[in-house]
């Protein structure tokens, strides 16, 4: 795997792929519209899905639904996206799932400026002693295990890149409209009727969808309004995140800082960033309650000061954009499921910012959520699979919670040789995250596992394996992944080259995809090497998923193994049409 990556911390058309459906027929029954989608939702007010909240988690969950063709409207209550940094870092796991998308490109082009934030400090100010200092390892060459890059980006530049990408695709986006009540008259499992207010003009307006996600951040009115409870460790610390702008060129004397911790007579604990324009900073520190302090009490003259000591000038030139309080937190929700109604991001969990973890977390539920809904939409899975949200989400939410305050106590001296050993790799968290209510029965898997380690287990990430795509008539270089997330569909990979004795040519798999799809009354798409594949890894595809050459895996759209066979079994028409029903859960019929 090369060097492990640095730790991040948070603040607040493509190719073909020489897939093929083996059930065309599905497409003509699809009951999506999608052709003007946007503008039937405008009309009149209904849309297939509501999202609550405009930030990464939201407007992610917009994006990936229209990738899968479902109508969706969202609404947030502030004007436009966040001015604020929030979040400066993504994994990999992210990157790929915007890949899916045809977002990566334009994200790893935003973030061409941070390559270089790799200096860790603790300092008296900018312009003062350095009491220590490390120079983070360039991220490693990851390219055995992903495709994708782990990057720097602040929030309040990614969100603008997956707002334009979600309203291009066709996501009506609602910006300044607020939730003001929403009702569910035909019970918690019937459609959401729903009021939405205009902030500047008051009007009302209903809004009338199948199902309603909650992306409105750690205070969720929604959340509220349902009763969830919210279990955890609770508030760790308040803290308030100063977003300011000054010329920061020569304090830093050249540095690039990916996290510069302020210690002074001022400031205890701070933390400092900036952008790779040197010209707009963060600074984050705690303000205490129980000593009756405020968000209130940091004004702008206080403000300045504080920034002004952080840097270590007292005559900067700085100005304030804003104050903004958040806190410190370790809560999940007791269920991310409330009939018709989905929470997604710090609306289901609040993950403390040490590994940078929270904002990673809230797209990877949004992409798990939208590929069960708009098969539940088509008709093509059973409504039970939206049950598999809340059972694969909340416990790696939950994981990932205590993951994040382990790495809160190593980083502050606390944590025991106990708690140091529990403490997870970053990438087997982010990248190696598993899914044991989707494994094999009586298999037991770990809740994270080394990436390098993932082998084609049900339950499990698919492996990454470099391939040659087919694009028209060249082959473009590219991954097994890119395979899997471009429809709402499960794929079925297979060697190609099994065909059936004393018959024709086709591949023994291919025929039994056919028929699987048409027993289980589903689409299925096929991927077999040799017919739009070439394999250009060293120890083939095949070992790398666990199964021989003649073998088959069933991958689900969001790229998670479902289900794989060592080789070709008697019936395999019969066992992927099992396959298919569990993954689906359609009603069980005659294999």
């Amino acid at each position: 795997m090369g060097k492990e990556p640095e730790e991040l911390q948070e603040r607040p058309g493509r190719p073909t792929d020489g897939r093929t459906d083996a059930a065309d027929a599905a497409d003509a029954a699809d009951p999506v519209d999608t052709a003007d989608a946007g503008d039937a939702a405008d009309a009149s007010d209904a849309t297939d899905v509501l999202i609550v909240g405009g930030g990464i988690t939201g407007l992610s969950c917009a994006l990936f639904l229209r990738h899968h063709g479902v109508r969706c409207v969202l609404v947030e209550r502030h004007a436009s996206t966040s001015v604020h940094p929030r979040a400066w870092g993504w994994y990999p796991r992210t990157l790929e799932l915007l890949r899916s998308v045809g977002v990566e490109g334009a994200v790893l082009e935003a973030a061409a400026g941070y390559a270089e934030h790799r200096r860790q400090a603790t300092v008296e100010s900018l312009t003062g002693r350095e009491v220590k200092a490390v120079m983070l390892p360039a991220p490693g060459d990851l390219g055995a295990v992903t495709p994708s890059r782990q990057i720097s980006l602040g929030q309040d530049r990614m969100e603008p890149i997956v707002r334009e990408a979600a309203d291009r695709a066709g996501a009506v986006l609602r910006f300044g409209s607020e939730l003001t009540s929403f009702e569910r008259p035909e019970g918690p499992a019937g459609p959401v009727v729903a009021t939405v207010k205009d902030r500047d003009t008051g009007a009302e307006r209903r809004v009338r969808a199948r199902w309603l996600v909650a992306a409105d951040g750690g205070r969720s009115p929604v959340r509220e309004t349902l009763g969830i409870r919210r279990v955890g460790r609770g508030t760790l610390q308040h803290q308030v995140s100063i977003l300011f702008r000054a010329d920061l060129t020569g304090p830093l004397a050249g540095r690039r800082f990916s996290i510069c911790q302020i210690e002074n007579d001022e400031l205890k604990g701070a933390v400092l960033g900036h952008d790779d324009t040197l010209r707009r900073g963060t600074l984050i520190l705690q303000y205490r309650p129980e000593r009756g302090e405020t968000p209130e009490d940091f004004t702008t003259g206080r403000s300045v000061a504080l920034v002004r000591s952080a840097v270590g000038d007292p005559d900067l030139d700085v100005d304030v954009i804003g104050v903004l309080p958040w806190e410190l937190a370790a809560l999940s929700a007791e269920r991310f499921r409330d009939g018709s109604v989905f929470l997604i991001g710090d609306a289901a969990h609040v993950v403390p910012p040490i590994g940078g973890y929270g904002a990673n977390t809230g797209v990877h539920d949004a992409h798990n959520l939208a590929w069960k809904l708009a098969s539940v939409l088509r008709g093509e899975a059973g409504e039970a699979l939206l049950d598999s949200y809340d059972a694969e989400r909340r416990p790696v939410a939950e994981a990932t919670l205590e993951q994040a305050w382990l790495r809160l106590l190593v980083r502050s001296g606390r944590a025991d040789e106990e708690q140091r050993r529990a403490t997870a790799d970053v990438l087997a968290v982010m990248l190696g995250h598993t899914y044991p209510s989707a494994a094999e029965p009586g298999a037991r898997l770990p809740r994270f596992r080394d990436p390098a380690e993932l082998a084609g287990e049900p339950g499990t990430r698919a492996p990454h394996v470099p391939v040659l795509l087919r694009d028209g008539g060249r082959e473009v270089p590219g991954s097994l992944l890119d395979v899997y997330g471009g429809d709402p569909a499960p794929v079925l990979v297979h060697g190609g080259g099994a065909c059936e004795h004393g018959g024709d040519d086709e591949p023994v798999w291919a025929r039994a995809a056919a028929e699987a799809a048409r027993r289980a009354g589903v689409r299925l798409r096929t991927a077999g090497f040799g017919a739009g594949l070439r394999d250009l890894s060293e120890r083939g595809w095949h070992e790398r998923y666990g199964v021989r050459a003649d073998g088959a895996v069933l991958v689900r759209p969001d790229g998670f193994v479902a289900w794989r066979s060592a080789g070709v079994p008697a019936d395999a028409a019969g066992a992927l049409t099992g396959a298919l029903r569990r993954a689906l859960a359609r009603e069980e019929g005659p294999a």
